[in-house]
């Protein structure tokens, strides 16, 4: 029996099952290659053209997870599928899902053969479908190549040879875990009084954000003071892949330095998460292109900017019964007059409650650009009120 942990989109949702099923194989059709593709973001997200039998689908980049496909692949392409898979996610939610196998599936001019995958149904989340997407290409796919994020041009490198990548920094190790071949590298830390940490961390294309640190990690840094405990929270955090979950407390933090290959991050925020892994997201290549060398275990990371970090947030939403709703509230002030829960009816003008969910996706980039706003909310007992969030 395997043990396999699945970090899926969006919110962070984790997956996890114990089952006799090898992510690790398949091929690429072709001894020598150097294939480059342009992406597109959507919502955040990097989505690349898959061809499934001489038809384009859109898939997320997801080095969090293993390739997954959808219902819809399935039917069209006559997929075989496999077992029936008990899932549980960051949650402890659990459905099933199906395991697949995909004969051939095209990326640019490169084909891979013989994938393994799982199956599901995208339009029935709430917050998936909003992505118009038929899967997701996981770590897996990856496990006899390398690829590249260039984020300034928007393209995706593969190739099986480093040296046409002509990349100038010196890589840092990857560590492979479990078949899926998740990804990990050692982030560094400079806190308190010069005192120095390290957390070994999923790069994971599918999350948002920076970093998120597990609470097994911060309970290790807490007994050496790294970290700056900014505020503490009782609430709705992350959103799995099969619901919201109960409400925890996680902390807000703060270190002085932060070091991914040597690449330096001043005053960095970030919160905890309830699930046992920390994890970097695409908001490093707001400061850089990222390399993955699944063939000799090696990560690049080519910095091309210094980039302002966001400000201390005040609270942070979440979702709840398909409603737009207060998750972790950080500012003393505001936990006298809101709590977790709480709707969000609208933000300045704009009608929030009356949004689709794909609507307040679109609308969520430039709400966090704002610095001053109104914000209305409704409590459980219907009561509205308007506070003014200044940042």
């Amino acid at each position: 029996m395997r043990s396999l942990i699945i970090y899926l989109i969006f919110l962070l949702p984790l997956f996890s099952f114990s089952q006799n099923i090898n992510f690790n194989q398949g091929s690429v059709n072709s001894k020598e290659y150097f294939e480059e593709i342009k992406y597109e973001m959507i919502f955040g997200k990097i989505i690349i053209p898959v061809t499934i039998n001489q038809k384009t689908y859109k898939f997320i980049l997801d080095t969090g997870a293993p390739n997954i496909f959808s219902n819809t692949v399935l039917k069209e392409n006559n997929l075989i599928i496999g077992d029936s898979i008990n899932i549980s996610d960051a949650n402890n939610l659990n459905e099933t899902m199906k395991s697949v196998m995909v004969s051939q599936l095209k990326i640019g001019n490169l084909t891979f053969e013989n994938q393994a995958g799982l199956v599901y149904d995208f339009e029935k989340h709430n917050l998936l479908k909003c992505y118009g997407i038929d899967g997701i290409i996981g770590s897996n796919l990856f496990r006899k190549s390398i690829f590249k994020i260039n984020s300034q041009n928007q393209t995706i490198t593969i190739t099986n040879q480093i040296k046409r990548l002509k990349i100038e920094k010196k890589p840092m190790k990857m560590v492979l875990t479990n078949n899926q071949l998740s990804p990990y590298v050692e982030l560094k830390f400079i806190g308190k009084d010069r005192k120095k940490a390290s957390d070994m961390v999923l790069v994971d294309t599918g999350m948002d954000g920076l970093y998120d640190m597990s609470k097994r990690a911060f309970s290790i840094f807490e007994k050496y003071d790294i970290f700056s405990v900014l505020a503490t929270s009782i609430g709705i955090g992350d959103i799995g892949i099969f619901g919201s979950g109960v409400a925890s407390e996680q902390k807000l933090i703060q270190v002085e330095i932060t070091l991914l290959n040597q690449y330096e991050l001043k005053n960095m925020v970030t919160s905890t998460t309830s699930d046992n892994n920390s994890r970097i997201g695409l908001d490093f290549l707001k400061h850089g292109n990222l390399t993955f060398d699944f063939i000799n275990k090696k990560f690049y990371f080519e910095p091309i900017n210094n980039v302002e970090l966001e400000t201390v947030p005040k609270f942070q939403t979440s979702l709840q019964n398909d409603k737009v709703v207060i998750g972790l509230i950080w500012d003393e002030n505001l936990k006298l007059i809101m709590n977790s829960g709480d709707e969000v009816i609208s933000i300045d003008q704009e009608n929030i409650s009356e949004m689709s969910l794909c609507d307040y996706l679109a609308y969520k980039k430039n709400w966090k650009n704002k610095s001053n706003y109104s914000l209305t909310i409704k409590n459980k007992e219907n009561k509205i009120t308007t506070i003014a969030i200044e940042n």
